[in-house]
């Protein structure tokens, strides 16, 4: 894996952002909120006249009955200015790939299937990280990331249950409802979070059918999306996994550079 640890402060910074989204007075588990009430508005129930609270309501019930997710965006590394770029396809089964680019670092892909997670480094960032004679020796090998390895937190981004950007209940953050727009061309509903530890983060939320979630950004108005965005499409849509030929899994972390 990457020494600087570049991967996994960007990643890191995806998935605490994530995690922090959630209400200020909500009380309820994701499961008492999706007995008492519809994912989807009723008939006499205006978008644009939901709380904030009542808006992240929805979009946790809502998100929390989807099988599967698309999840594409960035984060900016706020000591370095680096950027990360991320997509992830995960479902609730745990299955899930991702294709990473670290500015500057290179890119590489996770697997994870079975209770595996898998790391594929491009042939250019493999050569980068361990030299040409060790890229070519582990060409289009798969590489095991234990979970006691330093870097297992990067399976992270395939747990669908941090990565809801409307979780827990978090006292710390304040709501406030926002204003109608579209995102990916479906009409939408904005969300304004705050924290005096963590700052401001806005959501959007699918404003017709079910209130899934459609967008998660640092920032409000102008400044929104300038260090973090995560966009959420593809709900529902099976998990691709790649093929992995017999062979092509080595059980353990990237052999050392000075290996033969």
């Amino acid at each position: 894996m990457p020494s600087d640890r570049a991967v996994v402060a960007a990643l890191a910074a995806l998935g605490l952002a994530l995690a922090a989204t959630a209400c200020d007075d909500a009380k309820d588990s994701t499961a008492a909120a999706a007995a008492s009430s519809p994912a989807s508005p009723g008939p006499t129930e205006r978008v644009a006249s939901m709380t904030g609270k009542r808006l992240l309501d929805k979009g946790r019930e809502a998100f929390g009955r989807v099988s599967s997710v698309r999840m594409t965006g960035f984060a900016v590394d706020e000591d370095d200015g680096r950027r990360t770029d991320i997509q992830v396809a995960a479902d609730r089964k745990g299955q899930c790939v991702a294709k990473v680019e670290v500015e500057g670092k290179g890119q590489f892909e996770l697997v994870r299937t079975e209770g595996r997670m898998l790391f594929r480094p491009t042939a250019a960032t493999f050569t980068a990280l361990r030299g040409p004679a060790v890229a070519e020796r582990y060409k289009d090998r798969w590489f095991t990331i234990s979970p006691t390895s330093e870097y297992a937190s990067l399976g992270g981004v395939c747990d669908l249950v941090w990565t809801v950007p409307f979780g827990e209940p978090d006292t710390s953050w304040s709501t406030l409802a926002g204003e109608p727009g579209t995102v990916g061309g479906r009409a939408s509903m904005s969300v304004e979070l705050r924290s005096q530890d963590a700052g401001e983060l806005i959501t959007h939320l699918a404003a017709e059918g079910a209130m899934v979630p459609l967008r998660v950004a640092d920032g409000w108005g102008e400044s929104a999306g300038k260090k973090m965005t995560l966009d959420f499409t593809d709900y529902d849509v099976p998990v691709v996994l790649p093929a992995l030929p017999a062979g092509s899994v080595v059980d353990g972390d990237l052999p050392a550079k000075a290996a033969a």
